[in-house]
């Protein structure tokens, strides 16, 4: 009976996960949590999965990668990436350069780096270099243990199982025949399928969400939209009219404007002073007199701390010292008043800055900036190269099973403390941890399905449909449900949902563990086909104006030309 009531658990939380009610990290808790007070897990057991070493390795490195973010490295390389005349060339210095620094970096800090320079760039068109960005970034990430986070969640899995750990660079042997191909074809074949779209410069329309409020006594109220003068704007156009909590849309010339009305614009924010010239009309903000050189755009992070709040409740004066003046999601017109807007991974916004926003450490934590501003306290180049240096050391030791992932990454992060490069209270920013519960908590769950038989009884009904006697054909299943599951959720998510399937289903077929580990790997990565599958899809989504059919229509070769290197390749370097 508990099986079932497990399956049934099993189910929820994937519902939950793909229709986005709740985050990954509190789904996953709170499906732990129902595991703890059904009596399927004791509390000792479930603990110890927060406290295990390969998951807090994983944590100490996104700490290491955020002092080494702030090190002239990524702004020098991104300045040598443009070749003057060809697309093609540009696409293989920034795909190569990218895939060789996921390795071993954050590839979504390697992203961010290079994403900014790529849309200031005046030679091509973002929208020709950022998805192949983020597809380079994804393969960069599976060529060793460290490249993605996914790996290390996997191997935090195998070791819990009591198995022995992935080494460094064991996903090298079909992650660098995956690089190879997929950087020729990002190169030769992704000019023909990448959208040619002209964002908008700065002295061009940007079609942002903007808001402003008709005070009280204002001289607008009483009068239409035309007599207004709103019909007239030249950068501006009024969309919608909120009025007692209804939209009123479309907004018409006779329409008349009321006391306390909301106004909702849309057009280039850079020409925001125009809404000055009308009497009575304020910001939403409240921020008067709203300066250019006072605008900051950024994009919300995929892992934000903001995200899901509404804007009125995200606090932003408190937490950043900037009010949100703009939205832009995509080439999606949002509807509604700003405050009530739901933060979104991806959103484009335009913030209204005070004098101490400099200074606020959160933000790189919430924000990409695309803007020309540079936010980030860089290290001197003298302390770039140590701590480069230093990771690079740490990276060898572990390279060369000197020592773990966890001593090197702690012994690291204690040398950047010692040598003031970050401050304890400071790193804080850069604790994912969303990512150390939500991978804990799976940990728990995957034990229970073992524990009661659940992992057994799904991997018999894979074996049903791939044949039971044909492990070839349960690999070949395995994989594929990995990609649509990371497709449908997260790549952290499917690895930590595949796992004890892939671990029962060897175990069934008394084959190598090995292999059905490493598909789950590559499968989790193999995300090419929606914005929403992997944090740098993401990521690239509003800022390059996609919509979503660009990266099936980009993605979908690639995504072919993957799965079946992996399933050739894997048997080979991974037998059974």
């Amino acid at each position: 009976m508990e099986a079932y009531l497990i399956i049934g658990l099993i189910v929820v939380l994937f519902v939950t996960l793909v229709t986005n009610v709740l985050r990954p990290a509190l789904a996953f808790v709170l499906a732990a949590t129902i595991c703890l007070f059904c009596g399927w897990i004791s509390a000792p057991d479930l603990l110890i999965n927060y406290a295990n070493e390969t998951l807090l390795g994983l944590i100490l490195l996104l700490l290491v990668s955020s002092v080494l973010e702030r090190t002239h490295l990524l702004p020098y390389l991104s300045k040598k990436m443009f070749h003057e005349t060809s697309l093609r060339f540009s696409l293989f210095k920034i795909s190569s350069v990218t895939m060789l620094l996921s390795a071993f970096l954050s590839n979504t800090a390697v992203v961010a780096a290079f994403m900014g320079m790529i849309l200031q760039n005046k030679k091509f068109q973002p929208s020709r270099l950022l998805i192949p960005l983020s597809f380079a970034a994804i393969m960069g990430g599976v060529l060793t243990l460290i490249g993605t986070s996914t790996n290390l969640i996997i191997n935090s899995f195998v070791v819990k199982a009591g198995l022995p750990s992935l080494h460094f660079f064991d996903f090298i042997y079909i992650g660098l025949p995956l690089a190879i191909v997929g950087l020729i074809y990002l190169v030769v074949i992704s000019p023909y399928l990448l959208p040619k779209i002209d964002i908008p410069t700065e002295g061009e329309d940007k079609q942002y969400t903007v808001e402003a409020d008709v005070r009280e006594g204002s001289q607008l109220a009483g009068k239409t939209v035309k007599e207004n003068g709103f019909r007239q704007m030249d950068h501006l156009f009024l969309t919608e009219i909120i009025r007692n909590g209804q939209t009123i849309f479309p907004v018409t010339p006779e329409i008349k404007i009321k006391e306390n009305d909301s106004l909702v614009f849309v057009g280039n924010v850079r020409e925001i002073e125009e809404l000055k010239a009308f009497d009575g009309l304020d910001m939403h903000s409240g921020i008067k007199g709203v300066l250019r050189s006072n605008l900051q755009e950024v994009v919300v992070k995929h892992d934000a701390p903001i995200i899901g709040a509404k804007v009125k409740d995200a606090q932003f004066r408190t937490k950043f010292d900037a009010v949100i003046v703009a939205v832009m999601r995509g080439k999606n017109q949002l509807i509604g008043k700003i405050g009530d807007m739901q933060l979104l991974a991806g959103d484009s916004l335009v913030l209204a800055v005070g004098s101490e926003f400099e200074k606020h450490r959160n933000l790189n934590r919430n924000f990409i900036f695309t803007s020309e501003i540079e936010l980030k306290n860089l290290l001197t180049h003298k302390q770039g190269i140590i701590a480069i240096g230093v990771f690079i050391l740490a990276i060898i030791g572990v390279a060369a099973g000197i020592c773990s992932l966890f001593k090197g990454m702690i012994a690291t992060v204690l040398f950047y403390i010692a040598a003031g490069f970050v401050q304890i209270k400071h790193l804080k920013n850069s604790l994912d941890i969303g990512l150390l519960l939500m991978i804990g908590s799976s940990l728990g769950i995957a034990t229970v399905m073992e524990n009661y038989g659940v992992s057994d009884m799904i991997s018999n009904g894979v074996l049903s449909v791939t044949g039971s006697s044909s492990p070839y054909l349960a690999l070949i299943g395995i994989y594929i449900g990995t990609v649509i599951l990371t497709e449908m959720v997260t790549n952290n998510a499917a690895a930590a949902l595949m796992f004890p399937v892939a671990l029962a289903t060897s175990s069934t077929l008394g084959v190598s563990y090995l292999p059905f580990v490493m598909a789950i790997a590559y499968g989790a990565s193999a995300s090419f086909l929606t914005p929403i599958g992997y944090q740098t899809n993401t990521m690239v989504f509003s800022v390059g104006k996609y919509k979503f059919n660009d990266y099936i229509k980009t993605g979908a070769g690639l995504t072919v030309i993957y799965g079946i290197l992996v399933v050739v390749l894997l048997p080979l370097f991974f037998p059974f």
